[in-house]
């Protein structure tokens, strides 16, 4: 680890500072590093700090022992915004965890190594460091106006398209097909950022490694041959993954854009589909829920019963005004289905030149 590592997830809207080198989480699994200044000029900054045992740090003026409220294996005091988490581990080590400053301009965590290393996945009701993080920033882009979207995007010609799914339905496909087939500008593939007008690129989440129709490298096409033989493989990793950059030339990317379409895909009969606003907020809300879980995280929950200022409740109404504002101020919402998931780029395409016209 190095004492400085800058990572952004979203171009002047989500920031990482910390020790750990070739940091990843779902806002980014390939991020480069990037200078101070760019990381300074985010919006959303959270910096991330990895020791050998935060008791000893001396980070932090409180000492643990005047952490005297509970919430199970956390300590707080009401009204500070500070929170920690610790739990016995192998061999008389310890699991540790520091959030404080949820509140401010700069959040600022920190984990000791044990934490960092072991906790990989769901743990007695706690997750790796990627995902509380993913957590965590869920909630400060919501307090700040913005919400996170699972979802793709892309831009061809003077059409934004915002295309949601159902997982494993097709939406990082649908995108990378538009801007390697059909010469779109690319602005995501999994997740991005809206303020329910424009929307944001966090071009650094590469889960289209996935997929054979786009990925050509014969090491891909192993893996996924197999995978289909023993779906359990999925779990396990064995390419690193490729950034966008890899498949569309970077200079195709776009920062943010203004939506003017929005998609939603499903499986079935080749199909185009206008449904009611409310109908279409219902599914939006829904598919938001299965990539963020900002409203149960259990570090969320904690700090806010001893700092309301937190207000989880109040970041789920920002989502869902955000989330009808995206819908309303579409020019066009429809839902595309198909039974080859390799035609829905073609269709949400075919269906914009359609409407134009």
């Amino acid at each position: 680890m190095s004492d400085d590592n800058y990572y952004v997830a979203s171009r002047k809207i989500l920031g990482i500072h910390t020790n750990v080198d070739d940091f990843t989480w779902s806002y980014g699994m390939s991020m480069p590093k990037v200078t101070r200044k760019e990381y300074s000029d985010c919006r959303i900054r959270i910096r991330l700090e990895v020791l050998d045992h935060l008791v000893s740090s001396g980070s932090d003026s409180v000492g643990w022992q005047e952490l005297t409220g509970k919430y199970h294996y956390f300590s707080g005091i009401h009204d500070q915004d500070i929170i920690r988490y610790k739990r016995n581990f192998l061999f008389g080590s310890e699991l540790q965890i520091e959030a404080k400053g949820l509140l401010t301009e700069e959040p600022h965590l920190l984990i000791n190594k044990n934490y960092y290393k072991y906790i990989r996945f769901r743990f007695m009701n706690l997750h790796s460091i990627g995902y509380i993080l993913t957590d965590l920033a869920g909630l400060l882009l919501l307090h700040r106006g913005y919400a996170p979207l699972h979802c793709s995007a892309f831009r061809k010609r003077d059409a934004t398209v915002v295309v949601l799914a159902p997982p494993n339905t097709g939406k990082t496909l649908s995108t990378m097909m538009a801007c390697m087939e059909y010469g779109a500008d690319f602005i995501a593939e999994d997740i991005a950022i809206t303020d329910g007008h424009m929307i944001y690129s966090v071009p650094w989440t590469s889960t289209f490694r996935y997929y054979s129709k786009v990925d050509k490298r014969h090491g891909s096409k192993v893996v996924n041959m197999f995978t289909r033989i023993l779906p359990l493989l999925e779990l396990i990793s064995f390419i690193k993954p490729k950034p966008f950059d890899t498949y569309i030339e970077r200079q195709r990317l776009l920062d943010s854009a203004h939506i003017s379409h929005l998609v939603i895909l499903e499986r079935g009969d080749e199909s185009i589909l206008h449904e009611a606003p409310a109908e279409i907020f219902r599914k939006v809300l829904n598919l938001n829920k299965y990539e963020f879980n900002y409203q149960k995280a259990p570090i969320a929950v904690a700090h806010e019963y001893f700092n309301p200022g937190l207000n989880i409740y109040e970041a789920g109404l920002s989502e869902r005004e955000i989330l009808r504002t995206m819908i309303d101020s579409a020019k066009e919402t429809f839902i595309v289905r198909a039974k080859d998931p390799t035609q829905y780029a073609t269709l949400i395409l075919n269906n914009i030149n359609s409407i134009r016209s």
